[in-house]
C-alpha cells in the first residue's frame, strides 16, 4: 500500500494542515487543567449547576438508564460543603432512587471512607451527612482536573 506523502503536493499539505490544526487545538484544550486557565472558582453553585444538567436528561430518558446514586450523593455533598451547609441523611435521600435504595448507598459510601455520619446534636432523631476531609481533597482534584474545553456549567 502507497503511503501519502503531503509534501508531493501543495493541495495534500493544505489538507493536512487543516486535519492537523484542529486536532493539536483539541489537545491542548485537553491539556489544560479546568480552573487556572480558565479562572474558574469552583462554587457550590457551578456543581449544583452540573446536577441540574445531569437530571435533565430524566426529560428525555429512562432515568433508570442513568441512574448513579453515589455519584449524584457525591455531588450534592460536595455542594454543601462549599456552601457551608449541613445535609441530614432524609434530605440527601429525596432524588432519583427510592429512599430504600439511597440508604443502601448512604452505608455503601460510608463503609468505604467517603462519607460520615454525625449525629445533630439538638435533635437526636436527626443525622447529618457530609464528605471527609479525603473525599473533598478528592473532589477538589476531580472538578480541577476537567479539561478547560468542558462546560461545568
Amino acid at each position: 500500500m502507497k503511503q501519502f506523502n503531503a509534501s508531493q503536493s501543495s493541495y495534500g499539505a493544505i489538507e493536512t494542515k487543516e486535519i492537523r490544526d484542529p486536532l493539536a487545538d483539541a489537545v491542548q484544550l485537553v491539556d489544560k487543567p479546568a480552573t487556572a486557565e480558565r479562572g474558574l472558582k469552583i462554587t457550590g453553585g457551578l456543581v449544583r449547576a452540573l446536577i441540574k444538567v445531569r437530571r435533565s436528561r430524566d426529560r428525555y430518558f429512562d432515568a433508570k438508564l442513568f441512574a448513579d446514586p453515589a455519584w449524584d450523593m457525591l455531588l450534592e455533598l460536595y455542594a454543601a460543603e462549599l456552601e457551608h451547609l449541613r445535609v441530614s441523611v432524609s434530605s440527601l435521600c429525596i432524588g432519583a432512587v427510592p429512599p430504600t435504595t439511597a440508604l443502601r448507598w448512604i452505608n455503601a459510601l460510608e463503609c468505604k471512607g467517603l462519607i460520615t455520619r454525625t449525629p445533630d446534636p439538638l435533635d437526636r432523631r436527626r443525622v447529618f451527612v457530609s464528605l471527609t476531609r479525603e473525599t473533598v481533597k478528592s473532589m477538589e482534584k476531580f472538578f480541577r482536573s476537567v479539561p478547560a474545553g468542558m462546560p461545568l456549567s
